[in-house]
Formats: C-alpha cells, structure tokens, sequence
C-alpha cells in the first residue's frame, strides 16, 4: 500500500527536478530505516555500518545529481562528475584499508564540505542572474539552506568523532548536535515541500517582443 502511494504520488509530479529529489527522500528513508533495525532490532552492526557506507554513496550521488538540474555551466557540471567519481574511488578506498568496521567519518566530511561547494556555486549564479520573484519563494532555496545548516552543523562534529567517538561524553554531545541539525533540516525541508512556485517565466533578462517600427515620430506642426 504504501509503495503504490508513492508510486501514485510520482506520478502526479510534473519537473524531473521534484521527481528525483522525492526518489531522494524515499531512498534514504529506506536506508535509515534498514540502519536502525539492524544496529537496534537486530543486533549486527557490522551490517549497520556497510548500509551507512551504502547511505552514504547514495545521499551524496543524488544529491549532486540533483544540485546539478539547476547549475547552468556545462564545465561546473563536469566538475561535480568528477569529484563524484572521486568521492566513489575514495569510498572505495576507505573501505578495504579500514581494520575495524565503523562509521566512515572521513568520507562523510568529504561529501559534506563537497556538497557545501555546490550550493556556494549555485547561489553564486543565481546572483548573476535578474529574477523578478525573490529567491526565498522558491523551494530549492530552502532546500539549499537545510544542507548547509546540515553539512556545516555535522562537518566538524564528525572530524573529531573519528579520535573521540569512543568517549561517553563525546557520544552524548554527538547526539543532541546531529539530532538538533537533523530536525532543523528536515523542518526546512518540509517548508520547500509547502512551498508553492510560480513557472519559470519571470526573468528580468527576457527580450522584449515590440516592434519599434509600428511607433510613427512626431511630426513637427508647422
């Protein structure tokens, strides 16, 4: 029932760019959920952290995906190809030289600080750009700020997890931040949800269609 709700729902999806980010909220949505069963219900958290290793991929492929349906600059758009086969290859990498399983703190400070970078860049064209509607109306900006409180919230508590997460007191600290950013994001991500744009037409640097030459000169009156 549920799937055929979401199916149901996609369907009623009109731009690619609203389609790929709800096939976003649903795959993490699956993935969190195959997380947290296997670290709590089951017990086996060998599991749990190649499924994070697997959210992770996927959270940062998308999204860059995603970044790159409103980036215009056919260079910038080979750029993040290229850091997303980097980010891919160093995965890769981190796997096999990790000598205990655990959380992959290094590949998600990469795609956070990555991600950070790609939407810096999308504002900085959209500022280039004369838009009649303010950018606060439209849903990719709270889209936006929801993963940069997100990756600048996250980035330095996971750069020193990798040498303190053994700690209680770090452990307990690490909670009440990731958990305050995460429902700050997600409220934001709820607001973009609600919000209501009006079609891409409105742009200041449009040509104008008038024909000069219907416009007859005055005539002087002698």
């Amino acid at each position: 029932m549920p799937f055929l709700f979401c199916l149901l729902y996609f369907k009623k999806i009109k731009t690619k760019e609203k389609k790929v980010f709800f096939l976003y909220t649903i795959l993490i949505a699956i993935l969190v959920s195959v997380g947290v069963s296997l670290l709590y219900y089951f017990k086996l958290p060998e599991y749990y952290f190649r499924v994070t290793r697997i959210y992770i991929l996927i959270h940062f492929t998308v999204l860059v995906y995603f970044f790159s349906l409103y980036v215009r600059n056919r260079a910038a758009k080979k750029i993040f190809l290229i850091v997303l086969i980097g980010f891919f290859l160093y995965c890769i990498y981190d796997y096999y030289s990790e000598k205990v399983p655990g959380i992959p703190f290094v590949p998600v400070n990469i795609a956070h600080i990555s991600l950070l970078l790609i939407i810096i860049y999308y504002f900085f064209e959209v500022m280039q750009e004369s838009v009649v509607e303010p950018i606060y109306q439209s849903a990719i900006f709270w889209i936006c700020v929801a993963f940069i409180i997100n990756s600048a919230g996250n980035f330095f508590l996971f750069l020193y997890s990798k040498n303190s997460f053994n700690d209680e007191i770090f452990k307990k600290q690490y909670t009440i931040i990731y958990t305050t950013v995460t429902v700050i994001k997600n409220l934001l991500l709820c607001i973009s949800i609600l919000i209501k744009e009006s079609p891409k037409n409105s742009s200041l640097n449009e040509s104008f269609d008038i024909d000069l030459d219907s416009f007859n000169p005055i005539k002087n009156q002698n």
